[in-house]
């Protein structure tokens, strides 16, 4: 199932915005920790999807790929809803348990036929085939539950996204308020309920402006967020419910700090240029106990920030003179 799967992950930076699909939502498991979203029909005619996938170098190989198994991502795919239980999904894939899970148009018995000729082999369980790749060492599989919904992910996770579907498990909770509020105002979007425990270690220890990230993370409760995208460019957005209104602010205090450094370290390097630059179209708000980031990015910085920095030109050597 490699074809399928790598054509699955090459859509995932695509997007665009609308409510999450609620049939989608309802396979996610009810301890997620983690979900993701990312509407990919409309992405496609904004300006800076249009960008992405003129730089996207496919080949042959994905042509032939996309024929035998009647499915093309570019024309195909409508959304893509991700989501794990693993309290940081950063951790080796192995070692966690999640879901993907998408919406589209596809041919089933096509790519079951294409999977199998490749060394898939089959199940099936509740009356869905499910098709795993025993190659990998991996205990994975794809299971389609109709022309137009597909899951993958390993294979307890997917068979407990069956037993979901089958009774018409509905999504519901805080994170599940959080994700459905975050795909409505995003096109990629995110929410997560266990934020410090994702971030723990990755932040400074020292204090800023007096303040210590690491420790402020602590109240933080869930975290969301994403990118909306427009014919000028895309505005990204974060927000942290934290325990208290001081918690908030103080997060913010600290955000405002490590923004104003950035800053001033904009002429040290390419990349401190291209951090400089978010940082000067960033908005740092507190209300209440929720913190907001903004950030405004034209479509021609969006493309800059995409593009690798130039490597500075060799000095010339110059002959001795005797």
């Amino acid at each position: 199932m490699q074809p399928t799967a790598l054509i699955l992950a090459g859509v995932f930076t695509v997007s665009t915005g609308m409510a999450a699909d609620p049939s989608l939502l309802g396979m996610v498991m009810p301890d997620a920790k983690v979900v993701t979203g990312i509407e990919v029909s409309q992405s496609q005619a904004s300006p800076f999807g249009q960008y992405i996938l003129s730089q996207i170098q496919l080949g042959a190989n994905f042509d032939k790929v996309t024929a035998a198994i009647g499915f093309d991502p570019r024309r195909d795919l409508q959304e893509i809803i991700a989501a794990t239980a693993a309290t940081d999904p950063s951790q080796a894939p192995q070692t966690q348990s999640g879901l993907v899970l998408a919406r589209g148009t596809f041919q089933p018995a096509r790519i079951s036929t294409a999977a199998v000729l490749a060394g898939a082999t089959t199940s099936t369980y509740k009356g869905f085939e499910i098709l795993a790749n025993t190659t990998t060492g991996k205990n994975g599989g794809v299971v389609f539950l109709d022309n137009s919904t597909v899951a993958t992910g390993d294979m307890a996770s997917l068979k407990a996204a069956i037993d979901r579907r089958v009774t018409g498990t509905v999504f519901s909770g805080p994170l599940a308020q959080r994700a459905s509020a975050a795909s409505v105002a995003n096109d990629a979007w995110f929410a997560t309920a266990t934020p410090s425990t994702f971030l723990a270690g990755k932040l400074p220890n020292a204090n800023a402006g007096g303040l210590n990230p690491a420790a402020l993370l602590q109240s933080v409760i869930q975290t969301s967020g994403g990118v909306k995208f427009a014919a000028a460019g895309a505005t990204a957005s974060l927000e942290a419910v934290t325990n208290t209104s001081q918690d908030a602010q103080s997060l913010a205090d600290v955000l405002r700090f490590l923004t104003s450094m950035v800053q001033m370290n904009r002429n040290n390097s390419a990349a401190g240029g291209k951090a400089a630059s978010l940082a000067d179209s960033a908005t740092v708000t507190a209300n209440g106990p929720v913190m907001r980031v903004t950030l405004m990015l034209p479509e021609q910085q969006l493309e800059q920030l995409l593009m690798p920095a130039q490597a500075a030109p060799k000095a010339k050597k110059v002959a001795a003179v005797r």
